[in-house]
């Protein structure tokens, strides 16, 4: 086995690809979203059901707390009267509402979005601004979104919980997922591009290639 033609040719490749934040990035996607997904099994019914955690540890709640209280916050605004019952549903006058279930909370996308800012090398305190940041505004879309579907329950509207038709017959579940997919990669493109014009200003101040 020729060892030096192999270390070429990644060398090679990593010319184009990083694959060493590929491989961190992969790596730590899948520890944050199956963390998540375990700590999700402690707090249902079922033999992983854990008391403590529930009582305790539960930032699975807390999170649904979070959103349904914003949410709660954003419905007044566009003249929805509502009121929050256990924490997870969010109801109008009539008793009508919205439960919010640990898949509508968003943990595979905050799981993405910190895997991509931890596997790259920069400051912590770089690192810490990226990944509040890009997790607050993911998680006010969210409520924005609960609001506008507690808004559509109190009008009767029907079609907010089938597929919209007019925007290729996706639900709200999927329309969220697809627009903070979009808002990732556009944060992305502005962390290179940023990024890039910091190197290029510090190569031609140093005059390094």
């Amino acid at each position: 086995m020729n060892t030096n033609g192999s270390s070429l040719q990644l060398k090679s490749l990593n010319r184009y690809i990083d694959l060493g934040f590929i491989v961190k990035f992969i790596g730590l996607f899948l520890l944050f979203y199956y963390i998540n997904i375990f700590f999700v099994q402690l707090t249902l019914p079922g033999k992983w059901h854990n008391d403590f955690f529930v009582n305790h540890l539960n930032y699975i709640q807390w999170i649904t707390a979070s959103l349904t209280h914003m949410s709660g916050y954003f419905a007044d605004l566009i003249g929805v009267e509502n009121y929050i019952r256990g924490n997870s549903v969010i109801s109008e006058a009539r008793g009508h509402g919205v439960n919010v279930k640990w898949e509508c909370i968003g943990l595979g996308i905050y799981s993405f979005w910190l895997a991509f800012i931890l596997a790259h090398k920069m400051s912590v305190k770089r690192k810490v601004l990226f990944s509040v940041g890009g997790i607050v505004v993911m998680w006010l879309l969210n409520c924005i979104r609960i609001a506008l579907l507690l808004y559509g329950v109190d009008h009767n509207l029907k079609a907010w919980k089938k597929s919209w038709k007019f925007i290729g017959g996706i639900n709200h579940h999927d329309l969220y997922n697809y627009v903070c997919y979009t808002l990732i990669i556009g944060m992305i493109y502005l962390y290179y591009r940023k990024t890039t014009k910091k190197n290029a200003t510090v190569k031609a101040n140093t005059g390094k290639e």
